[in-house]
């Protein structure tokens, strides 16, 4: 019988004390254009060519609008809910984007607010501009041009109550209120130096130009049911009772 052979003794293997890895620390170099993933960590090298390859879809919202964008959907939540209503978050949602662009280009919220302000001065002061543009009309071609044309921006919902809505912020804030009085005796300077051209005296002239600027408010606050032609025919009738006879009195 033959002899069993003895097994090889196992060879013990020397183990070695466990050391920390000691990761150097990664200096970025100038060009260096790989992504930081979660935390501020960079992204391995297949990330980040799954990012670049991946279609940035036509439907993505945009994330930065400029100021005239920002002031547009001010004036449309003030016109729909009031000054209460213009904030930041609600705003940024409303154009759906984020905070971060609102303040790439305004301060803060009393900035935006000055803003809306501006505009509301400029495009009334951009409708007296258009009147005054028409040189060769008449006192009374340019009275009715202005309350036709003030009566037909009227009739946009939007304008119509943006413009009951600034003024009924001007109550109650300082800035609204010198705003509204700066537009309403610019025009009211354009309206007078009209009558007096229809040969009205200084004193009659100023208090037609008064009722004038109620006529115009009035229109605001008003809502008609009525044709572009019959608005047109009831502007003419109400500026005829304002600029008809008795010019001689003072």
């Amino acid at each position: 019988m033959a002899a069993r052979a003895q097994p090889r003794p196992r060879r013990r293997l020397r183990q070695r004390p466990l050391r920390a890895r000691r990761r150097e620390p990664r200096i970025r170099k100038p060009g260096d254009r790989r992504r930081a993933g979660r935390r501020g960590r960079l992204l391995p090298t297949r990330h980040r060519r799954l990012i670049r390859s991946r279609p940035v879809s036509a439907e993505a919202p945009r994330t930065r609008l400029d100021p005239d964008a920002w002031i547009g959907g001010a004036i449309e939540l003030l016109a729909a809910r009031g000054v209460n209503a213009v904030k930041i978050e609600p705003l940024a949602r409303r154009l759906g984007v984020t905070k971060g662009s609102f303040y790439w280009h305004f301060k803060d919220r009393p900035a935006l607010l000055a803003a809306i302000l501006a505009r509301w001065e400029e495009r009334q002061t951009d409708l007296l501009v258009r009147i005054a543009g028409h040189a060769d009309a008449s006192p009374a071609e340019r009275l009715r041009l202005l309350l036709e044309m003030t009566v037909g921006a009227y009739a946009d919902p939007e304008f119509r109550n943006a413009e009951i809505a600034i003024r009924n912020w001007s109550r109650t804030d300082p800035a609204a209120t010198v705003a509204v009085r700066a537009v309403d005796a610019r025009r009211s300077v354009y309206i007078e130096d009209f009558f007096i051209g229809l040969g009205f005296t200084e004193t009659a002239a100023r208090t037609r130009a008064g009722l004038f600027q109620g006529l115009l408010l009035a229109e605001a606050l008003l809502v008609r049911d009525e044709t572009a032609e019959d608005r047109t025919a009831r502007v003419g009738r109400s500026l005829d009772l304002l600029a008809g006879r008795h010019r001689d009195e003072g």
